[in-house]
């Protein structure tokens, strides 16, 4: 009695074609992972970007409050705040500071832009000349620093924060 040889392969050739197959479903799974990973990552970057330009536009906007008179007093009004205390923690980091002014141009509702004017108190005009004994009165130039922020307002974290000194 002779044994047909095709009919011994039939087995094989279906554990072959289920191996190819899991094999195909396994690629397409990592391809729609990373596919989904690299979504999220530009929805991020977009987010990034769109804080930092309203973090620019804050800080812009500071600059040109700080190009005209300031009075700055004792306590922080209106985004002006007095020269910042030795030592202590930047008003900045501070979480539970509250002195921010609004920008003007920030998009309500998508991210939040604020900032503050830091009298930082007559600075030398360049590395020397407050060396010298007396002092020229031309020498110290009154500096503020600038600290603008901006904060994505669809909850994921993203937030911007620049600073600029400006002479006056």
């Amino acid at each position: 009695m002779s044994r047909n040889p095709h009919h011994a392969q039939r087995g094989m050739v279906l554990v072959a074609s289920m191996m190819i197959l899991i094999i195909i479903t396994l690629l397409g799974l990592s391809a729609m992972r990373s596919a989904g990973l690299e979504e999220r990552m530009s929805g991020n970057q977009y987010d990034q970007n769109y804080v930092f330009e309203a973090a620019e536009a804050a800080l812009r906007e500071a600059e040109i409050v700080a190009a005209s008179p300031l009075t700055f007093t004792s306590t922080c009004t209106n985004g002006l705040c007095p020269t910042p205390v030795a030592g202590a923690t930047d008003r900045w980091m501070d979480s539970s500071f509250t002195g921010w002014k609004s920008a003007a141009n920030a998009n309500a509702g998508i991210v939040t832009a604020q900032y503050i004017l830091e009298d930082m108190g007559a600075q030398p005009v360049d590395g020397t000349c407050h060396l010298q004994v007396p002092v020229e009165p031309t020498c110290l130039i009154p500096m503020v620093r600038i600290t603008a922020r901006a904060v994505a307002a669809n909850g994921r974290g993203t937030s911007v924060t620049l600073q600029s000194n400006l002479r006056q």
